[in-house]
């Protein structure tokens, strides 16, 4: 579905000179291992239509504009940077996208610039542990502020059995300068635990918790290393396939995986007089 929509989106606008790089990139591999999962377990949790507003938090920007493209809906992409916004502008152009149905904009997770109330289905992949300090605390209590009543909420972040912080050198990523650095390095990311899902995400955000999934690969090759981190780069057209072959099952229960690695957490807010 979306792997199919991203190489036909690469390949009409490399046809048009728009965004060649990004073009390219989408050709070749227009969905890596982890989203090819990320986006279809998302895109089932919020079941998108023509009339949702949609807000996405900082996610793999593809997957927005198929919701604005192919479903109708109206769809604020967000990011911390402008990285990726202006290719996605020039393929939104491509397409034929309304404007008013296809808003890219740099936007803060931890103080959104949208009234209360505003979205009917919200959605954030791999993003929120991103964000240093209490920051993704923040970012959930501003989902839960402008998700409207009866509203979904769906975000995927890292997972380990017992809860870490991790560090990278400045160069390693591209959103660094609104990092934290310290003596370890800038911080990249955190790997939340059981305990961590509730106490930073779930609890801050008030919202209902509807479903926790655990994500990971169905074997394990190192103690520290994913398996995707073994993979050679010409193997990136094969992602979805080996996606599809060694990704495992999600489980309600991470004590059942044999390489428990990451979590999809569903949350609603409740509707008025519910």
């Amino acid at each position: 579905m979306i792997y199919g929509y991203g190489v036909a989106l690469g390949i009409e606008s490399l046809l048009h000179g728009s965004a060649v790089k990004e073009s390219l990139k989408n050709i070749v591999v227009p969905v890596n291992y982890w989203r090819t999962l990320e986006f279809q377990l998302v895109h089932d949790a919020v079941r998108p239509t023509a009339a949702d507003c949609i807000l996405d938090i900082g996610s793999p920007k593809l997957l927005s504009l198929y919701f604005a493209d192919r479903i109708g809906a109206d769809v604020y992409s967000t990011d911390i940077e402008d990285y990726f916004l202006r290719d996605y502008e020039a393929f939104a152009s491509v397409r034929g996208v309304p404007a008013e149905r296809f808003h890219p904009m740099v936007a803060d997770g931890r103080s959104l610039p949208f009234p209360d109330n505003k979205f009917s289905k919200i959605y954030s992949i791999s993003v929120v542990e991103h964000i240093p300090g209490d920051g993704d605390a923040a970012c959930l209590a501003e989902i839960g502020r402008v998700l409207a009543p009866g509203g979904v909420c769906a975000i995927t972040v890292p997972f380990a059995p017992e809860g870490r912080d991790e560090y990278k050198s400045e160069g390693e990523f591209y959103w660094a300068g609104n990092s934290k650095a310290g003596a370890e390095g800038v911080f990249f990311q955190r790997r939340y635990d059981e305990d961590d899902l509730h106490t930073r995400l779930i609890t801050p955000s008030g919202l209902q918790c509807e479903k926790i999934s655990y994500l990971g690969d169905s074997i394990k090759v190192s103690k520290t290393k994913e398996l995707s981190e073994y993979f050679h780069p010409l193997l990136g057209p094969l992602h979805p396939v080996l996606s599809h072959l060694l990704l495992a099952a999600p489980s309600a229960s991470w004590k059942d995986m044999v390489n428990p690695l990451g979590a999809l957490i569903v949350l609603r807010k409740p509707a008025i007089g519910s």
